[in-house]
């Protein structure tokens, strides 16, 4: 199946509140098109809405999304596709003040080296900190004032340099999940399986197209965006609407992952009883 669509990918927008202290992060994302040897920067921005000044630290991490669930899982061993060595923070260490915005540059600069032409991720943790002025005593034993991490927000950051182009998901089955129960609630669930088999990094925005078969009614629900990364798999879940009639039903289950001329789909048949 073949069509042309627009994606717009909205920025996810990151909250945290606890009494006094309450602050935001967006994007959730950042995208770079780096060639090796070249770099880019691109701004984070963190907003204190509590009503305390507020300290924050930011570090870099590569991970993994091991299964197909797009959990992301901070790396303890090296990653080839990893980039957090290439990643600095301008400023790394910083305070921002009730109601200020803070805009913080995160800029990737590459090697100019072979394995720098290869798609690649990390995550940013931006930290919320607190001072631990201890118990006030002094002495060679007593620990002095000291920055004590309380919370932190994970931005995942994506390298795809201009010369990988490829980009290709497929989904590799579509069928009904047991039903979903909730209070006693019966909810049908659909759950596709997708796999990247491109070069690229895919970002994707799924849903369906349900249509009625005796009626010709089309009803679509759509899933969030996600992102698969090359030789990934995700399971991607979406729940009917509870007040679908009993009948057939006709669902396309579609896949838009950026291409200008493809998409990927799976049609299935079911019976609402």
């Amino acid at each position: 199946m073949r069509k042309n669509i627009l994606i717009l990918i909205a920025l996810v927008f990151f909250a945290f509140s606890s009494k006094a202290q309450s602050a935001s992060v967006s994007p959730s994302r950042l995208y770079f098109d780096v060639s090796p040897g070249s770099y880019k920067s691109q701004k984070l921005r963190v907003m204190n809405n509590g009503t305390k000044t507020q300290t924050f630290t930011v570090n870099f991490a590569n991970f993994s999304t091991p299964g197909r669930n797009g959990k992301t899982l901070i790396d303890t061993v090296e990653n080839v596709h990893g980039m957090a060595d290439w990643l600095t923070a301008s400023p790394s260490f910083f305070e921002v003040a009730p109601g200020e915005l803070k805009e913080i540059e995160i800029l990737l600069q590459l090697p100019n080296t072979p394995d720098a032409n290869t798609v690649r991720w990390a995550v940013a943790s931006v930290k919320l900190a607190r001072e631990n002025k201890g118990s006030g005593e002094k002495g060679e034993n007593v620990t002095g004032m000291s920055i004590i991490p309380t919370f932190s927000f994970v931005i995942h950051l994506f390298q795809t340099p201009p010369t990988i182009k490829y980009t290709e998901v497929v989904i590799d089955t579509f069928y009904r999940a047991p039903d979903f129960v909730k209070d006693s609630v019966s909810q049908i669930k659909m759950t596709m399986l997708a796999s990247n088999v491109g070069d690229a990094i895919a970002n994707c925005a799924a849903y369906l197209d349900i249509v009625n078969m005796k009626t010709g009614e089309k009803t679509v629900v759509k899933n969030r965006g996600f992102t698969i990364l090359p030789g990934g798999e995700r399971e991607v879940p979406f729940f009917l609407p509870k007040d679908l009639p009993k009948g057939n039903y006709n669902i396309l289950g579609v896949i838009d992952y950026g291409s200008e001329t493809d998409v990927a789909a799976y049609e299935l048949d079911i019976k609402i009883e």
